[in-house]
């Protein structure tokens, strides 16, 4: 069975995309699409799909490699993926204040910032400056003693109150680099987990997954 560098080496250069699963970088054990152009002793060289700027990967970091028919190969022996580094957010009482206290960072920064009374998001641009219609970051509230069901007698969908458990997770984090958001109970944790994501994306480049705010 071919090695993850010996299948990497034999598409070096061909200007084919390959899926990577990188335990490092910013999206540490996420499977991504690359283009490798060369190989050193311990480095891949690639470009991203729709990008001319070279990358560098460590080998020994590379868990896998799949190419486009099909030939797989994995690496057992890769580092495992690195723990996100959280931004240590002030203790802080409500998302406003939040808000409030990094606002001057993100506004210098280049976002766009949505703003409602349950929810912030920070919003990519086009590349003539103007905002995206959807957030790339979100940070939401949702009010843990009710819910929407489904009525079936009057077949619409009506909000009712819900019984509390004490373990509830009102507070929900998406991110164009996530498949699914993060939910989290205290307000301070799930700001930092935005923070996070914010500080780890571009206002010029940042991707949109999901519509509404």
């Amino acid at each position: 069975m071919a090695s993850v560098i010996e299948l990497l080496r034999s598409v070096a250069g061909l200007r084919e995309p390959v899926t990577l699963v990188y335990n490092s970088g910013s999206r540490p054990g996420q499977a991504r699409e690359v283009i490798p152009v060369s190989l050193t002793n311990d480095e891949l060289v690639a470009i991203e799909p729709g990008s001319d700027a070279l990358k560098t990967y460590k080998l020994d970091r590379v868990a896998s490699v799949q190419l486009r028919n099909g030939t797989c190969a994995t690496n057992e022996l890769a580092s495992a993926p690195a723990l996100p580094v959280l931004p240590e957010a002030p203790v802080l009482k409500t998302l406003n204040e939040y808000v409030e206290f990094y606002r001057s960072e993100l506004t210098a920064a280049g976002w766009h910032l949505y703003e409602d009374s349950d929810s912030f998001g920070i919003a990519a641009r086009f590349k003539n400056g103007k905002p995206k219609k959807t957030s790339s970051v979100l940070i939401r509230y949702f009010d843990p003693r009710t819910e929407t069901v489904f009525d079936l007698e009057s077949e619409e969908l009506k909000v009712v109150s819900r019984e509390l458990t004490g373990r509830e997770r009102p507070w929900r984090v998406d991110s164009w680099r996530f498949k699914t958001g993060k939910t989290f109970a205290e307000v301070q944790v799930a700001f930092a987990h935005f923070l996070c994501e914010v500080r780890a994306s571009d206002p010029d480049t940042a991707k949109n997954v999901w519509a509404g705010h």
